[in-house]
């Protein structure tokens, strides 16, 4: 449960970019919110229309698309993202749809950091469970643009021997609204939201063991562009998420006097960015969030278990983002963030209780390419070590086997 908690703190804390979801891991999960790109539609839904007519193509190893603080490569899951943006009409005059396909779609627990404990509970809401739709709809008109977009995943199955029943179904839904719209000659602004809601149930021989049917997560975030001049841009940002994710049982017996029935919790993160536009080949990218919280506590408990409260407070955090072309083809990023982070958990049983507080200041830091050929932009995100083990008989370092994988996510982009 710490780790989540301060997972979710590491990853919340000019002219439209043809780039990519690598783009946005190269140079930092923290620098994401303060930048452009087209893989931001899937926060930023209302900058869809300026992305129409691109092919998207994504592929990476699992512990790298995770914010959190393990960025190993060992992980033989191999995640992929195929997607298609389109305009519709003389001019888009009828908007533009987008469609993406994977293969699965990220429980709660995974996409918002601190909702669900450790142990067997996190299933419930971790699951991986098969997407079934990925689509959006922009339409850009005088001085405003704004997207609609809808996920949908579910996966079940029903075992029936001699009349004995077993169920269980996962399902996840969301839907998103998101608004850009003009303020001045020099500023512009993108409000967005989200609601998403979860579903589970098992069902063992007719009787409804366990379920959260009821369950949603609400998510409000915004940020505003302002040229202050032709090098200087002013990037204020803020990112609110809350929700309830509980467990429910119509069988008693079910129940442990030290069990924890779901959790809920909120999270805010404040933020201010700066893009350097030094010279036409680079950028420049440096982010302060000033204050950012995430809080979680129980749903319902055991008779045994009285309060349980879960905090963890970034007082500050700094981000770092740069990506300098070195050639016509070629482009090279580097990225950092480093937070200052307090961890408070408070928990009471009816024979004791206990209060622990830890101190962090965690650093994470990454490297990526871009190639740019025709059409065509195709980005890596490097492994870390490689400059430091390219062949034993370069460096005379072995790297670990866990992490001998130069790259560890690519992203193609085709514009037409």
């Amino acid at each position: 449960m710490r780790k989540l908690i301060l997972a979710l703190l590491v990853v919340a804390i000019a002219a439209p970019a043809f780039a990519s979801e690598t783009r946005l891991r190269t140079l930092g999960p923290q620098v994401a919110p303060f930048i452009e790109d087209d893989a931001n539609v899937f926060k930023w839904y209302g900058t869809l229309p300026s992305y129409a007519n691109l092919v998207t193509i994504t592929a990476g190893y699992e512990d790298v698309l995770f914010y959190g603080y393990d960025h190993g490569w060992y992980d033989e899951y191999l995640y992929s993202k195929f997607g298609l943006t389109y305009g519709l009409g003389e001019d888009n005059q009828y908007g533009v749809i987008g469609l993406w396909w994977e293969e699965t779609t990220r429980g709660p627990l995974w996409q918002h950091g601190w909702f669900g404990p450790y142990g067997w509970q996190a299933t419930d809401f971790s699951e991986w469970v098969y997407n079934k739709w990925n689509v959006m709809w922009g339409l850009s008109l005088d001085g405003l643009s704004f997207g609609l977009y809808f996920n949908r995943a579910d996966q079940g199955y029903l075992y029936d021997e001699d009349g004995d029943e077993f169920e269980q179904h996962w399902a996840y839904t969301t839907l998103g609204l998101g608004v850009r719209f003009d303020i001045g000659d020099q500023m512009y602004a993108d409000i967005a939201a989200d609601y998403t809601t979860v579903g589970y149930t098992f069902d063992y021989e007719g009787q409804d063991m366990l379920n959260e049917d009821n369950n949603s997560i609400l998510a409000l975030r915004g940020r505003m562009f302002y040229e202050w001049s032709d090098v200087v841009t002013v990037v204020p940002y803020f990112n609110y998420i809350t929700g309830d994710l509980s467990l429910k049982s119509d069988n008693a017996d079910y129940y442990g006097d030290f069990d924890v029935w779901g959790w809920k919790g909120f999270h805010l993160d404040l933020g201010l960015g700066l893009n350097l536009r030094v010279n036409d080949e680079t950028l420049l990218i440096v982010a302060v969030k000033p204050y950012g919280m995430a809080k979680a506590e129980p749903s319902g408990s055991g008779s045994e278990i009285g309060d349980i409260s879960m905090q963890a407070t970034m007082f500050p955090g700094f981000a770092f983002g740069f990506e300098t072309d070195v050639k016509n083809w070629l482009t090279f990023r580097a990225g950092c963030d480093k937070m200052f982070i307090k961890w408070n958990e408070e928990v009471d049983y009816v024979e004791g209780s206990y209060e622990y507080t830890e101190t962090l200041a965690p650093f994470n830091w990454y490297l990526g390419l871009g190639f740019h050929v025709g059409n065509f932009d195709i980005d890596a995100m490097i492994n870390k070590e490689v400059p430091f083990s390219m062949g034993y008989w370069l460096t005379g370092f072995q790297p670990d086997w866990y992490s001998g994988a130069p790259i560890g996510m690519i992203s193609a982009t085709y514009h037409f």
